[in-house]
């Protein structure tokens, strides 16, 4: 297994290899720490361990790549190796996270927290390395502001099992009626079954507490009611069959939203302008209802 990581403070090599051992179960004399750039003939290839690193600019110090062999019996996922990590050699530890955008990765400092950070790489020659944002107060890093990072909220994964059941549906339509749906027709499902996702997934994560971030930025908000304005205009292309059948779970979504919504009497959601209310163009009712509270106040 592979590890890639990032350290706020570089340390001794020793200490390096003393950490590893233990977190990896296997003997120091196995464990094999060399800088990238030192001399390969000094390396210890055959070690059951390799940890190659690198000296950083930017407010990290190091960078590793930490590679077990198959035959390391105890290999713990990254963000335990990483845990364990910080609390032995007494710094935070960077390490990227599982989803997209590889610039969100978590962080966790030596007293066990773990948050989010924005991870920003310079495009010189030798590239440098900033934390610019995390989503919690770092010791360590005193300097770097504390934000959400909306990028975080984009990626994170909600189930949509009301949009799962429709996609099903339609893959099991028989061979014969699903010869009859035109490209054109083909296009306009794929796009509303990907609209009604989004729509239900903001339906979700209202109903889940805005979970696991505990927030939503209302610009993400409003894109998504965007795409439920969308769904009207595609909804129209799909023939009569299909078009009833997504109908219903469309409607049982808007169900769900209307359920954990109120009404948005000051207009906070359809107000994106700023302008006044007098002045306010007619939207759907979607428009005017929000969460309550609202995540994406402070």
């Amino acid at each position: 297994m592979t590890y890639n990581i990032f350290l706020v403070d570089s340390p001794d090599p020793g200490v390096m290899a003393q950490a590893l051992a233990a977190i990896l179960q296997v003997p120091v004399k196995e464990i094999d720490v060399a800088d990238a750039d030192g001399d390969p003939d000094e390396r210890h290839w055959e070690a059951l361990v390799s940890c190659e690193y690198s000296y950083v600019q930017g407010n990290l110090s190091y960078s590793a790549e930490i590679y077990a062999q198959d035959s390391v019996p105890h290999q713990p996922p990254e963000a335990q190796l990483s845990a364990a990590l910080a609390e032995r050699i007494g710094t935070p530890v960077l390490y990227p996270p599982t989803e997209a955008p590889e610039s969100a990765h978590w962080l966790v400092t030596p007293e066990g927290l773990t948050t989010r950070a924005r991870l920003d790489e310079s495009e010189d020659e030798d590239p440098s390395y900033t934390v610019t944002a995390v989503e919690a107060f770092v010791r360590q890093l005193p300097d770097v502001p504390v934000r959400h990072l909306p990028e975080v909220v984009r990626e994170q994964k909600v189930v949509t099992p009301l949009t799962d059941a429709f996609a099903e549906c339609v893959a099991s339509l028989p061979e014969a009626e699903r010869s009859e749906i035109s490209p054109d027709a083909a296009e306009a499902t794929r796009v509303v079954t990907s609209y009604l996702g989004a729509w239900e997934k903001l339906s979700r994560r209202a109903e889940n507490g805005w979970e696991p971030s505990g927030w939503f930025p209302l610009e993400f908000y409003r894109e998504t009611l965007g795409y439920r304005d969308d769904i009207e205009g595609y909804l129209r292309q799909l023939p009569g069959k299909l078009q009833a059948l997504y109908r219903n779970y469309l409607d049982k979504v808007d169900d769900l939203y209307r359920e954990l919504t109120v009404e948005d009497n000051d207009h906070v959601v359809a107000n994106d302008k700023g302008v006044p209310v007098t002045h306010l163009a007619q939207k759907p009712w979607w428009w005017y209802r929000r969460p309550e509270p609202m995540p994406w106040s402070e």
